[in-house]
């Protein structure tokens, strides 16, 4: 038969209402617990930021974006 517990100091505590007679010879195989490598940001908040707002700066504003369309519909209807 198989019970669960949890390792408390040098004891087991098992789960539930588990009684085994004092002296009893028990096999403790513990369960690999999952890690979880959580990469360090490489930036901070405030470099990231300043990072976007440098990349967005390069982008053509809407108003430059719009013009660009009116400039290529005027190419395409004088054609």
């Amino acid at each position: 038969m198989t019970y669960k517990g949890i390792v408390k100091g040098k004891l087991v505590e098992l789960e539930g209402d588990v009684t085994l007679p004092e002296g009893t010879r028990v096999n403790v195989i513990p369960e690999e617990t999952a890690t979880v490598n959580i990469p360090e940001p490489s930036l901070t908040l405030k470099a990231w930021l300043q990072e976007a707002r440098q990349i967005r700066s390069q982008l053509p504003k809407t108003g430059d974006s719009v013009e660009i369309l009116r400039q290529l519909r005027e190419e395409r209807a004088n054609r």
